[in-house]
């Protein structure tokens, strides 16, 4: 295997605060990136085309004997996610019987959805993947409903074209009182097997990396606002929204939503939560970012 890792990078800004650390050069690493959206990355860990990525949960539900999870690292919310957005031009309750139309980028949100539209509030809905970007649309065109997530949920919020939004990781809150882990960190399972020290020191770059971004928010926010449509201030509340680390209230968050998805049929088993043994304890407490 080679020196380098192959690492997995989710092309959005919620994830700035981990690899904008890595990228710049402020924490030490031995990563090669590899950039694409959650349902690319998803899928090149499924094939085995990468040693570590971001992956959504559910992509862990569905392969998880493949896979050990990097501790104390995900994309949470306890409460509003801001970027996992329901654009719709009718109010929820109408939306029964109609056809959401979804980003093709995610799964973890999809199957959120789903739930929370049948299991909460009672509604059933088709479901189909936009067959084109929905700025290639016009007012007239657009659909009744569209889901879509990371960086263009947040650029369609500040257009204001949809007159009703609803914040996903809101609605799951509400509904349960849990937090939600959108997305993990995994490894193959195999790349144990090639060193404790090398896996060890791989998490410990991420962990480092976290910390650091956290600690520098307003760096990371200031120099992101140069090349992306929202301002600093926006960045600033938007990241801190979300929750990098992985406790225990999440763990119960994310048992519960594999709980549902196996009642809904969408896995065929409520998966273990398997970590990568190799970190010592004190490294977890030393990068708490809370």
């Amino acid at each position: 295997m080679d020196s380098v890792l192959k690492v997995g990078r989710i092309g959005y800004l919620n994830v700035l605060p981990i690899y904008y650390p890595l990228e710049q050069g402020a924490v030490r690493h031995s990563f090669s990136f590899v950039y694409g959206s959650p349902a690319e990355l998803n899928g090149l860990m499924a094939h085995g085309d990468l040693d570590v990525s971001v992956v959504s949960s559910v992509e862990y539900a569905r392969h998880f004997t493949r896979y050990l999870i990097l501790p104390n690292l995900s994309i949470s919310c306890r409460g509003e996610v801001k970027s996992v957005l329901l654009f719709s031009k009718f109010p929820l309750e109408k939306l029964n019987n109609r056809v959401v139309h979804m980003t093709p980028q995610s799964h973890t949100s999809v199957t959120l959805l789903k739930i929370l539209l049948t299991k909460a509030y009672g509604i059933k809905c088709s479901f189909i993947s936009m067959v084109r970007p929905l700025w290639q649309s016009t007012i007239k065109d657009l659909p009744d409903a569209y889901l879509t997530i990371g960086d263009e949920a947040l650029y369609w919020k500040k257009r204001q074209i949809f007159p009703h939004v609803w914040d996903l990781g809101k609605l799951w809150y509400k509904w349960t009182g849990l937090p939600f882990v959108f997305a993990l960190w995994v490894c193959r399972k195999d790349l144990e097997g090639f060193g404790r020290d090398r896996l060890v020191r791989c998490i410990e770059s991420f962990l480092e990396a976290k910390s650091w971004g956290l600690r520098n928010l307003e760096i990371v926010c200031s120099q992101a606002s140069q090349t992306t449509f929202m301002t600093c201030d926006e960045l600033r509340i938007y990241l801190s929204c979300l929750s990098y680390d992985l406790e225990e209230d999440m763990f119960s968050g994310l048992k519960y939503y594999y709980k549902l998805l196996h009642q809904e049929g969408i896995i065929h088993s409520e998966p273990p939560l398997v970590f990568a043994r190799t970190e010592p304890s004190e490294m977890i407490s030393t990068y708490k970012s809370r």
